[in-house]
């Protein structure tokens, strides 16, 4: 039987709030069976053998939640093998991160496939960070708005090739991205409906008007707002303006001050309400390794000035993010944003969009997936399943 822990002198943060100094009982099955301040730790009830973990004051959390990420630290969902989504796992605890959607680029129906399979492989031998299922940024994209996608891998929606990727999936397939405005985008969102699987649009030069049909269609998220998508416009406020004013909309967006200015986040965070918001990171494989020049989804990349991915060969154009989770909340945190909503973007908001009940916050039978951090959000211990593994 497993051993029980206890985390004391947590300042534990949640979603609703700074709940100060406490202490946190995690049962032998992994979960939280109590929560209490530090000034009742002499009545609390825990059994006494449990081994104990001082915090000593640093800030205590869920274990963030990525939900759109490439790779990281060299290993990535191309590499098309189950070792390098373990690898992702293993590296993502470093930073906190104890859940991630392992994200596909689009590729041909038989590139993904072996890419899923290779996510689905991996689910349950990780050491890590628990892979959570797989996300498909893709192939029913607009070719209009590509970004660092290999337009040549984009197709238009068929409802035969969803059903193949959400198959090969064996029911983990979590998220689709989709251009709602091309022909044949009703006929995934039912497959989508079908199977469970959250639709986002993205890589999309829908219009206003398109963005509200694919909303009606089943579409609730958008993939990394503002980027390879209609931008707002006061007389076409195109997906972008979709996503920002119709509430019926979550959003996705990378915090790193490079891919959307941080000025425009904070309003972001502002303006929508506070559960449909997500940070994510969008990494790319060569995420954590410093300068250098990579390959990434086939490209040539280098890390830019301002600290993205861009090509190696044009410094202009935009690859992906450099960005760790706990990187992204530490900045909205630095721009303003108090810190149990920044958590909450990044831990409990995506837990909801996604149906994680048992992940996302710390409560009363929760997985213990708790993340100590000092004030820098670096990760000091990592909690996966109560089980300390950093």
């Amino acid at each position: 039987m497993a051993k029980t822990s206890l985390i004391i002198n947590a300042k534990v943060i949640t979603a609703a709030a700074d709940k100060g100094l406490c202490g946190i009982y995690i049962n032998e099955e992994g979960r939280v069976a109590d929560i209490f301040r530090m000034e009742d730790y002499d009545n609390a009830r825990y059994p006494k053998d449990s081994e104990v973990f001082d915090a000593s004051g640093a800030l205590a959390c869920s274990g963030l939640i990525d939900t759109h990420i490439h790779g990281i630290g060299g290993f990535s969902t191309d590499q098309a093998d189950s070792s390098s989504i373990l690898g992702m796992s293993d590296r993502l605890a470093s930073f906190g991160v104890t859940s991630f959607i392992p994200t596909l680029y689009a590729g041909s129906p038989d590139k993904m496939e072996k890419e899923i399979k290779a996510v689905v492989s991996a689910m349950g031998k990780e050491k890590g960070a628990r892979i959570l299922g797989v996300n498909l940024e893709g192939p029913f994209l607009s070719p209009k708005k590509c970004g660092a996608q290999d337009s040549r891998s984009l197709t238009l929606p068929d409802a035969g090739v969803a059903k193949r990727l959400f198959d090969a999936a064996q029911g983990k397939a979590l998220a689709m991205t989709m251009a709602p405005e091309l022909e044949g985008a009703r006929e995934v969102a039912a497959i989508a409906a079908q199977y469970g699987v959250v639709l986002l649009m993205g890589h999309t030069s829908a219009t206003y008007e398109q963005a509200l049909c694919g909303i009606e269609m089943g579409i609730g998220h958008v993939t990394h707002m503002f980027n390879a998508m209609t931008s707002f416009f006061h007389k076409a406020p195109g997906v972008a303006g979709a996503a920002l004013m119709d509430d019926r909309l979550k959003c996705e967006i990378i915090a790193d001050g490079v891919h959307v200015h941080r000025d425009v986040v904070k309003h972001v965070i502002k303006t929508k309400p506070r559960d449909n918001v997500v940070l994510i990171t969008d990494s790319l494989g060569p995420a954590s390794l410093g300068p250098g020049r990579y390959v990434a989804n086939g490209e040539d990349v280098v890390l830019g000035e301002e600290g993205a991915f861009v090509d190696a060969n044009d410094h202009s154009k935009l690859c992906g993010s450099a960005l760790t989770l706990n990187k992204a909340v530490l900045n909205v945190v630095s721009w303003g944003v108090e810190v149990p909503l920044a958590v909450k973007m990044a831990t409990e908001n995506p837990a909801k969009i996604y149906g994680l009940k048992e992940l996302g916050s710390i409560f009363k039978g929760a997985l213990a997936d708790i993340v100590i951090f000092d004030s820098a959000f670096n990760a000091k211990d990592v909690f996966i399943g109560g089980k300390k593994i950093r």
